[in-house]
């Protein structure tokens, strides 16, 4: 027990363990009841409650300034308000989500000092630090199917990413414990109305090269004598800038494309989606930068746009704007870290949207409404990225990751006969939250999507069926695979 080590929100608390109390299971409280007049009682009901981990320790301190040294850097390790991990290393591939509790004692003495740690955890479990993907394959019925294997003791959430291979317009996720569906089953994928089409879908920057360098509409008219490089993020190529060029002001690397006429041959669209995947994160204090997304109108103006930039060299604040016809409509301000970035480390979406007058910006995970109704006719024909920096700060006060993963552009309300862009295009993403119940569509909420009745059922001990459905006209049918994370008593 000894040699017994323990991390705390990944950090070693520097003590050895001479005691250690993970109990066998959580307090059980049991449910009877009496029925009439029969002897003994009825069960009704059974429950855990939260566990408690106390372990006693030992620190070796030979001066002063070792026991004070400890007190210091322990409690900055062990004090926290919100759930950590913890996690011994007997058992490394669990951890506890738990949080101080009550009375911390250290009994100073000379040499060894001595005290005891208390630790509550609310959910009672253990988690695996592993988290188990199973693969969902056609059965012998033609259903595609996952055997989820849950090897540990409680009923765990399932998440679930569906990539959709074709169009498609309704998912269900059937199993004996419940039912989720996604879309309409109802959708067809044929007939004479009005749809969406995609014109342009740049899906890394290998793609995006085919814009144009040095051209495009801006916020303002900044040099755009900059290029752009290729750098490989978790293997996927985004686009980053490789010089900023000069300038006394914002300068940087500009790329454009002239959105295709859709399939009636019409060039400019008055409703459409402008998408992108960006990342800004600031590597240090001083460093500035600046990323734009802007849609550019028939006569070659500034029609909407979002643009990132941080100015500062003595703060680590950036904005985000959104404007439309050059009027700033929205700024929000927020500190550019890796907690400004998606869960993964990999940036996150940002979209113009625009319905006639109604135009509406996403950004952060929130959405901006605004109508202009001098710009109701106002029709979409440029897309224009740039990347860039303030004066003459030199490359290394750039911000670190500033680049863009994709760039997509979506016509909506296209006139023909087509088979019908449905609720999942091919080529998108859908994911299944089980623990927040909440589904994303490529990275985004989507709250529309889940139809009344859905239920997110658990992963109970053992093995479990779980069957996906997809619209009739979607083939081939997407790729689905689900995860667990295991947790014991």
């Amino acid at each position: 027990m000894g040699l017994l080590t323990v991390t705390y929100g990944g950090i070693e608390i520097p003590v050895k363990i001479t005691k250690l109390n993970r109990n066998l299971m959580p307090p059980i409280t049991n449910n009877t009841q009496t029925i009439g007049n029969s002897d003994g009682g009825s069960f009704s009901s059974s429950r855990y409650g939260e566990n408690t981990i106390t372990f006693d320790y030992m620190i070796d301190n030979r001066m002063a300034k070792d026991l004070s040294e400890f007190r210091r850097k322990t409690a900055g390790i062990i004090h926290s308000k919100e759930l950590k991990q913890l996690i011994f290393s007997d058992e490394p591939d669990l951890y506890y989500e738990a949080i101080l509790s009550g009375e911390q004692t250290l009994n100073e003495e000379y040499l060894n000092s001595t005290g005891t740690l208390t630790f509550i955890v609310p959910d009672g479990l253990a988690h695996s630090t592993v988290e188990k993907t199973f693969s969902a394959v056609a059965n012998s019925s033609g259903v595609l199917e996952a055997t989820i294997i849950n090897g540990g003791t409680e009923a765990v959430p399932i998440d679930y990413t569906i990539k959709h291979n074709h169009e498609n317009g309704y998912v269900g996720i059937v199993s004996e414990h419940g039912v989720i569906q996604l879309g309409s089953p109802d959708e067809v994928d044929t007939e004479i109305r009005q749809k969406s089409q995609v014109l342009v879908n740049y899906r890394n920057a290998t793609e995006m090269g085919n814009m144009t360098d040095g051209q495009g509409v801006l916020t303002e008219n900044f040099p755009k004598n900059g290029s752009f490089k290729t750098v490989t993020i978790n293997g996927q190529q985004v686009l980053a800038v490789n010089s900023v060029g000069t300038g006394n002001n914002w300068h940087g690397a500009s790329k454009m494309v002239t959105i295709p006429a859709d399939s009636n041959g019409e060039v400019g669209a008055v409703n459409f989606l402008a998408q992108s995947h960006i990342w800004f994160e600031t590597g240090r204090v001083q460093q500035t930068g600046l990323l734009e997304f802007v849609v550019g109108d028939e006569a070659g103006q500034h029609l909407a746009s979002i643009h990132v930039y941080k100015k500062a060299t003595n703060a680590n604040i950036a904005s985000a704007i959104m404007q439309i016809q050059l009027t700033e409509k929205k700024r929000i301000v927020y500190e550019p870290n890796y907690k400004s970035v998606t869960a993964n480390g990999t940036g996150s979406n940002i979209y113009i949207r625009k319905n006639g007058e109604l135009f509406e910006f996403y950004f952060g995970g929130g959405r901006y409404q605004y109508r202009v109704p001098a710009a109701a006719s106002k029709k979409a024909k440029t897309l224009t990225i740039f990347l860039g920096q303030w004066g003459t700060l030199g490359a290394g006060n750039i911000v670190s990751r500033m680049y863009f993963h994709n760039v997509l552009f979506q016509k909506d309300n296209v006139n023909y006969w087509y088979d019908i862009p449905n609720r999942y295009r091919a080529g998108s993403t859908v994911y299944v939250d089980g623990s927040a119940t909440k589904v994303y569509v490529d990275g985004i909420p989507s709250l529309d999507d889940e139809r009344l009745g859905s239920t997110y059922f658990l992963a109970p001990p053992g093995e479990t069926k779980v069957q996906f459905y997809y619209s009739a006209f979607s083939n081939p049918g997407p790729t689905v695979t689900a995860k667990i994370r295991e947790a014991y008593l």
